[in-house]
């Protein structure tokens, strides 16, 4: 095939996007604001510690097979590691700790035996919890568009789970996953969580995470896939909007006021920054008006680097504790010296993300002496606070009729990123997704199958004044 793909966006969306558009032969170019990729998922040296940090950890599971075969595409998978099986420690201030653990059992019964024994509920309490389980592996979400509609916790409520269940076993799962808290999650969403993740599959919850740094995984392996193929990727490029041409895309303006031009664009920043692209014309159109409606959900970590091991584990999960996740980095990715790196992770953290860093510091690192005694006698030598206030989209009820697939109904535009139609909650996983569901789009409109063009109304397309429009993307992490 001939002709030349802008892909706004050098996150996992885009990459994926602009691998498959390589490879079916057509020029691809890769557009970054940032000098470094990843997009949300990123990595840095922080300059404090002078080691290098994820902007927060991120984990995939064995039912992420897109997200897998992306990276096995690159020749990076062997540079992260992924457990045969669920192996989860779970420590509670008040009942101690429990494994949640996949057994060999057939699913759903591969999570029973360590499901009997999880401290923090009594034997009732697990009763009603595996009652809900049982009604959530039954739903066929399929004849129940309605769900979307429907808090998690309401439908919780209605299944007999009680406040404590809920906190301490459902939100587990729910709030890192989801990011988000329960009565604020769409059930559809939460109901494709656990029966994807850890329900159907007894091998789908098996956690997995890079062995280096986000950018670093990804940056050197992308570059090649891409230049081997004809295409190219652009870091510190910050792109001010779209240029029309023929009621099209037909390009894009980059700051500084240089022009692209392209047969297709595709975009694979967040709904706000996409608005902020697009010509004064369209601004009334009601699929583009309806991506306003999106709200997000901050994610908050803190780094604390110590002069010596304080934890034992890879990582942890925390209840009746500001901790929510602990990641002991400096074991996952096997580095040297006497530092021990630990990446508390917060979730849905609405209270946190107004904290001063400082505060933060303190309060974490008073919450890890607490559970590990080795930390009693210390301070951290090094701390960052990483605040991401767009971390994701909200995953609220209602949200399906907000999330649109890849075709936008303006021709050339082509839609990406993890937030579109992907039937998976804002992920890695959702990322690669989109970006090859936005790549199998323009190559069917390239072979003059269904087509932008076509899904758009004529009195539209006439509307559409040859502009285009300037603007500026916003920073969306405040990292300090």
């Amino acid at each position: 095939m001939k002709g030349r793909v802008v892909v706004i966006g050098g996150g996992l969306a885009g990459l994926a996007a602009a691998c498959d558009l390589a490879d079916a032969g057509l020029r691809v170019t890769v557009l970054e604001r940032r000098p470094f990729l990843g997009g949300r998922a990123y990595s840095f040296l922080d300059g404090r510690s002078g080691q290098e940090a994820d902007n927060g950890q991120h984990v995939f599971l064995r039912c992420c097979r897109e997200y897998i075969a992306f990276l096995d595409r690159l020749g990076v998978l062997g540079h992260t590691r992924l457990q045969p099986r669920l192996h989860l420690r779970v420590v509670d201030k008040l009942t101690g700790t429990s494994v949640l653990r996949a057994g060999k059992a057939p699913p759903p019964m591969h999570l029973l035996g360590s499901f009997l024994r999880y401290r923090p509920l009594s034997l009732g309490e697990k009763l009603l919890a595996a009652y809900g389980l049982f009604r959530l592996n039954a739903l066929d979400r399929s004849r129940h568009p309605e769900l979307d509609q429907v808090p998690f916790a309401e439908w919780l409520r209605a299944h007999g789970q009680t406040r404590h269940i809920m906190r301490v076993f459902w939100d587990l799962i729910v709030r890192p996953t989801l990011n988000e808290e329960l009565d604020a999650v769409s059930t559809d969403l939460a109901a494709m969580v656990f029966q994807v993740g850890f329900l159907r599959d007894a091998e789908a919850a098996a956690i997995g995470y890079s062995r280096v740094g986000l950018s670093t995984l990804l940056e050197e392996a992308v570059r090649s896939y891409l230049a081997d193929r004809g295409g190219e990727v652009r870091t510190a490029v910050a792109v001010r909007g779209l240029t029309l041409a023929d009621g099209r895309a037909a390009g894009v303006v980059l700051e500084g006021g240089e022009t692209l031009t392209a047969d297709a664009v595709v975009s694979t920043v967040p709904p706000d920054a996409l608005l902020e692209l697009l010509p004064a014309s369209l601004a009334g159109d009601p699929f583009f008006r309806r991506l306003g409606e999106f709200t997000f959900s901050p994610i908050v970590n803190v780094h604390l680097w110590y002069e010596r091991p304080v934890m034992r584990h890879e990582f942890a999960a925390f209840l009746n504790s500001s901790l929510q996740w602990v990641f002991n980095k400096t074991q996952m990715w096997a580095q040297p010296g006497p530092l021990q790196h630990l990446d508390i992770s917060l979730s849905a953290a609405h209270l946190w993300a107004e904290w001063p860093g400082r505060d933060l510091i303190e309060v974490m690192s008073k919450e890890v002496a607490a559970f590990f005694p080795a930390a009693r006698i210390l301070t951290p030598a090094y701390a960052l606070v990483v605040k991401q206030p767009h971390a994701t989209f909200s995953p609220r009820p209602g949200v399906r009729r907000l999330r649109p697939g890849p075709v936008s109904p303006l021709p050339g535009l082509f839609l990406a990123g993890d937030w579109t139609d992907t039937g998976w909650p804002a992920t890695m996983e959702s990322a690669v997704r989109s970006g090859r569901a936005a790549a199998a789009a323009v190559l069917s409109n390239c072979r003059g199958g269904e087509s932008a063009e076509e899904q758009v109304s004529q009195s539209f397309r006439e509307g559409i004044q040859h502009s285009s429009v300037l603007s500026s993307d916003r920073e969306r992490a405040d990292t300090r």
